[in-house]
């Protein structure tokens, strides 16, 4: 059969602009790391040596574990050849922070782009109990526009499926209401059936992420899953049963095999891979294949930055095959994490939290606000859209980086959310300021790291006792409020400390050592001013005890 000459271009330039249309419209990759400190960030480290350790998790590691330092610093560098490279032809930001200093609330945050105090999300439980509000998870528009989504990996922003353990108990004639702690104690076999069911990794049909914006989702709603055997985990809306496998290698897989399957059918893509490591516990030994680049004298070093690697080969099999297929130039890559390292020395008997240099050179660690807990590694590489490689030295959000993928892909962003798009900067604007200001409410704990030390209380049962704090961060200083202590909760204040305020200048004096704020009132009371304007819409909180809130309300009354 002959086919007429017209036919032909017509087929040709349908065939054209489909593939134009595809090379214009990028595809996007959101890589999150979970408690992966600042310190532990390779990139940032030409200028910070073993001095600029914070003191006291120095002490704790070297009377536990007694590993080289110096090894340490090289080992964040070792770890992560492949994000080095992409860094070095991308944006890196180095004063970017999170919303929250914790893994749930931080999340919910970066998801909607919208300060997750506004949705009266304070701490985990809060947002455990509230998760996302159908609608706001800004996925839903790149699946609106075209795109196809998955999600892989850590999601935690939704409630647990509360139906599989009265089923189970109802199963094997459990008539009483019992919480998970007595059903251990009593029916020991039914809990391993429970744990088995996979319940601590499950979320409510609601609150699946194929009810908010994405097409796939192969992962746990939990703080963290096993990183092998994991039977936390879930494929779609079914139990994926036990999972085969080191953790980190099958997420990779999973969201491999979603890439390839819309390249193969030229459908631009957008993939959250929400890596499990380095959360705690790190005790399982690393894969051999990412264990043998390190070869201190310490199992613990070595194991930690072994895990930390095998994220950044992974990520460089992604490159590998991006590249294979053609769409590496017009792929967006964000790399960040949750929130900071879990610093510890001795973490609560079983638990052993992340080694040095944590979050250095700022102080504190997960669930505080000095700086540590909430300032964390952010870049973004994109060939294609990045007019100049470079540093941006100026304050950003995590809560900007959908907003910024939105934009980027053609899609619009909205100025009512408190993410703003970073395009500019993306396109050579390095004097660009996103935001005049930042602030944040909620625990200020010494539960999730080496400040546990000087508590009389553990991980499990300080956080009840930890105040509650605010901070303001504008241009080079931080004001923060921290609500009152307890008598016998905390070694250096036995007898109790009321609130206090404190200002640093944290441009130089990052950690946080000398308190400006009798020194400089006029600015304590000009940034004091922005926070209650802005705190004003926050919501009261979920779960979390409302007195701790009240006392960050009434705090305003401490000010002229």
């Amino acid at each position: 059969m002959k086919i007429k000459l017209p036919s032909i271009i017509l087929f040709l330039t349908l065939f054209l602009l489909g593939c134009t249309q595809r090379d214009e419209k990028p595809n996007v990759l959101f890589i999150m790391m979970d408690d992966l400190g600042y310190g532990q960030f390779g990139v940032y480290n030409d200028t910070l040596t073993i001095n600029g350790f914070n003191p006291l998790f120095a002490h704790l590691e070297d009377s536990l574990y007694g590993y080289s330092k110096a090894q340490a610093l090289e080992f964040t560098k070792l770890a992560i050849p492949t994000l080095t490279t992409l860094v070095e032809h991308g944006v890196l930001f180095t004063k970017a922070y999170t919303s929250s200093s914790l893994c749930s609330p931080s999340r919910l945050g970066i998801a909607t782009a919208t300060q997750q105090n506004r949705w009266g999300v304070y701490n985990l439980e809060d947002c455990e109990s509230h998760g996302l509000v159908t609608g706001s998870h800004l996925a839903e528009k790149f699946q609106q526009s075209g795109y196809r989504t998955a999600h892989i990996g850590k999601w935690h922003l939704g409630k647990h499926n509360e139906k599989i353990i009265p089923d189970i108990l109802e199963r094997h004639g459990i008539n009483e209401k019992l919480n998970r702690q007595k059903i251990r104690e009593q029916y020991p076999d039914v809990y391993k059936e429970i744990e088995n069911s996979g319940y601590l990794g499950s979320v409510t049909r609601q609150q699946n992420p194929l009810n908010n914006g994405f097409d796939y989702y192969y992962g746990y709603n939990y703080w963290a899953s096993q990183f092998y055997n994991s039977t936390l985990v879930w494929e779609n809306f079914k139990h994926a049963g036990k999972q085969e496998g080191y953790n980190t290698d099958v997420f990779t897989d999973k969201a491999m095999n979603f890439m390839k399957e819309r390249v193969d059918q030229n459908e631009p893509f957008y993939v959250q891979l929400h890596y499990h490591a380095v959360h705690d516990s790190l005790e399982p030994k690393a894969p051999d294949l990412y264990l043998k680049r390190f070869n201190s004298e310490s199992f613990r070093l070595n194991n930690f930055y072994a895990h930390m690697y095998g994220v950044d080969y992974n990520i460089n099999r992604i490159v590998d095959f991006l590249k294979n297929k053609g769409i590496y130039e017009n792929t967006i890559i964000v790399f960040t994490s949750d929130n900071g390292a879990m610093a510890a020395g001795s973490y609560n008997g079983d638990k052993i939290g992340s080694p040095l240099p944590g979050n250095a050179p700022f102080s504190g660690h997960k669930g505080n606000y000095y700086q540590g807990g909430f300032r964390v590694p952010l870049f973004i590489h994109w060939p294609k859209g990045i007019r100049t490689s470079g540093t941006m030295g100026n304050m950003v959000s995590t809560l900007d980086i959908m907003p910024t993928l939105l934009e980027a892909t053609g899609l619009g962003t909205l100025d009512s959310l408190d993410g703003k798009s970073l395009l500019p900067v993306l396109k050579g604007q390095f004097n660009e300021k996103p935001h005049d200001y930042l602030v944040w409410s909620g625990i200020h704990s010494s539960a999730w790291g080496y400040l546990i030390e000087k508590s009389t209380k553990t991980h499990s049962t300080e956080r009840e006792f930890a105040p509650p704090a605010w901070v303001i961060i504008k241009d080079d200083y931080l004001l923060r409020f921290t609500g009152k202590l307890e008598p016998g909760i905390y070694l250096d204040h036995m007898e109790g400390r009321e609130s206090i305020i404190a200002l640093y200048d944290i441009k130089n004096d990052p950690a946080e050592l000398n308190n400006l704020a009798d020194d400089m009132p006029e600015k304590v009371n000009e940034l004091s001013r922005h926070y209650f304007e802005e705190s004003n819409s926050f919501l009261p909180p979920v779960q979390w005890n409302p007195e701790k809130w009240k006392e960050l309300k009434k705090s305003n009354s401490l000010f002229n």
